[in-house]
């Protein structure tokens, strides 16, 4: 197994991490850090396989962290999964040997590609005990696969990326989700979540009901279709 500590500083982003990291076979997640301090205390301890890193922390820098592992040589692997889309991170990020760059909200999808990746590229590090050219350029391409095609012959108003983000949200659990819920995830207007969500019940890809809160009223909820 892979150990995998995850690094974020929203504890509920954080267990949605550990929930795609727990639909991937031979991974698992030995501990969440929300701060740089406890990360820095948990790295040294349990020595993980793997780290999925934020960028931004209360007390620090998930930047200036891989530099900070560099100079006390901890050399556990790094996938970073930040909102950061400056090309300064991601160059910084390289220098420093991150193994991919994940930018936020995470496709599913993508998610378990980079993972299987990784995991693929620990079983040929284990399997060679000698070196040829061949060998040396498959483990410096890590180039992913091109991502599967958008959905083709969509209505007027459905655009395919935020579709593939609503069912890759949605794919994390069997629980219900409100529009609300699937927006504040997102990063999205509710009204423009809900559109999506009744879109994909219609297609009978998502199925609906309406449960009651707090105050009484009745709100739609929505989770993905389960195959028999």
């Amino acid at each position: 197994m892979i150990k995998v500590l995850i690094a974020e500083d929203d504890p509920r982003i954080a267990l949605l991490h550990q929930s795609m990291v727990e639909k991937i076979a031979n991974f698992e997640v030995i501990a969440i850090a929300n701060t740089i301090s406890e990360l820095k205390e948990y790295i040294e301890l349990m020595r993980p396989d793997l780290l999925l890193l934020d960028v931004y922390f209360p007390d620090g820098n998930g930047i200036d962290f891989l530099s900070w592992m560099r100079s006390n040589a901890v050399h556990t692997d790094v996938i970073l999964i930040t909102a950061a889309k400056e090309m300064a991170s991601l160059e910084k990020s390289l220098r420093y040997g991150v193994f991919d760059y994940l930018i936020k909200p995470i496709m599913f999808y993508r998610f378990q590609s980079s993972l299987q990746k990784f995991h693929d590229y620990k079983e040929k590090v284990i399997s060679q005990e000698e070196l040829s050219q061949s060998k040396v350029d498959a483990f410096f391409n890590k180039t992913l696969q091109p991502t599967k095609p958008l959905h083709v012959g969509l209505p007027k108003g459905v655009d395919g990326i935020t579709l593939e983000k609503i069912l890759s949200a949605l794919h994390q659990s069997q629980a219900f989700f409100s529009a609300s819920e699937i927006a504040e995830i997102l990063g999205i207007n509710r009204t423009t979540a809900r559109r999506y969500l009744e879109y994909l019940v219609s297609e009978a890809k998502v199925e609906v009901d309406s449960l009651y809160g707090s105050v009484g009223r009745p709100e739609r909820k929505y989770r993905l279709k389960t195959t028999e």
